[in-house]
């Protein structure tokens, strides 16, 4: 797929602004290729593999993260890729104390009101104490995209961790802002020369911040 324009930009963010967590990221996961109609009832994984996809076309493979240790409050800096982003598939089983069940899908978060339920909704048949105990790591190893955990030292106290890393709240912080700044460029450059939209977005990244510093109102 080729990168998204920057008009393209605006009408995802635009579309995705008002909603929940869960149906922001399907909207986006379909900007990335997913099919409308299918994407609800993908694995979690799968659908975040989407919201990858888009990220990458977006603003690239390199993921700046900041984050502070839970031991000491650090702030630690660090720049993850998109590989270390993809955990290896691995055949996982689909059945746990003789229980068959399937991965989480993002009908189910929308539908679901506890995790009982949710547990419940996964699993073919009635679930039993000894499932339901195992059924958690179980459905963990088998969509291992929907749970990403970065392994994380601190350089100051030592504490070691695992940091869950959510790609829809994280690709979601990067096209608001970026959206941000292309409405104020918008914004600025109408009210200097009284272009429209269309005309800002079409001038490149490096002329129109010249064009508004020219202006006087960089921001």
């Amino acid at each position: 797929m080729a990168a998204f324009t920057e008009a393209s930009l605006l009408d995802v963010w635009e579309a995705a602004a008002g909603l929940s967590a869960v149906r922001r990221a399907l909207a986006l996961a379909v900007a990335g290729g997913a099919e409308p109609a299918e994407v609800g009832d993908l694995a979690v994984g799968r659908r975040d593999e989407f919201l990858l996809a888009l990220r990458e076309r977006c603003f690239g493979t390199a993921f700046p993260c900041l984050v502070n240790c839970p031991s000491c409050g650090e702030e630690l800096e660090l720049e993850l890729s998109s590989r270390e982003l993809r955990p290896s598939r691995v055949d996982a089983p689909t059945v746990v104390a003789g229980c068959e069940f399937r991965a989480v899908t993002s009908r189910d978060l929308l539908e679901v009101h506890s995790r009982q339920e949710l547990l419940e909704r996964c699993v073919a048949g009635e679930l039993s104490e000894a499932a339901l105990a195992a059924l958690p790591d179980a459905l963990a190893a088998a969509d291992p995209q929907a749970d990403v955990r970065i392994e994380l030292d601190c350089a100051v106290c030592g504490h070691r961790w695992a940091s869950p890393f959510d790609i829809a709240a994280y690709l979601w912080t990067e096209l608001e802002a970026c959206a941000r700044r292309l409405l104020y460029d918008v914004h600025a450059l109408a009210l200097a020369y009284g272009w429209s939209e269309a005309e800002v977005l079409a001038v490149s990244p490096g002329r129109r911040r010249r064009y508004l510093e020219l202006a006087g109102t960089v921001a």
